[in-house]
């Protein structure tokens, strides 16, 4: 993303202003950047999925326990609530 693009468009710049190309040492420190943004992005989805699956043990541990919470009236009596639910404690 823009990321990428405005770390690509530091080195070209710098190089451009020193007067010459962007040289092999230049661009291997772009890939370098490249692959650590791809590797914290990684990681980032990987903690979002393991968040998600944390949130739904939760979730089902409390309804487990606390039944009575589906039946009409109450917190978790519709398909909507409990989604609630899960969502409010992935936050």
């Amino acid at each position: 993303g823009s990321q990428m693009k405005s770390v690509v468009t530091t080195v070209v710049t710098a190089a451009d202003a020193a007067g010459r190309f962007p040289s092999q040492n230049d661009l291997e420190a772009v890939q370098g950047n490249i692959q650590r943004a791809a590797a914290r992005l990684e990681a980032a989805e990987k903690l979002a999925a393991g968040l998600d699956n944390v949130t739904r043990e939760a979730g089902d541990a409390c309804f487990n326990k606390y039944a009575y919470l589906r039946q009409p009236g109450e917190a978790g009596d519709s398909q909507v609530k409990v989604d609630k639910c899960y969502r409010d404690l992935g936050h």
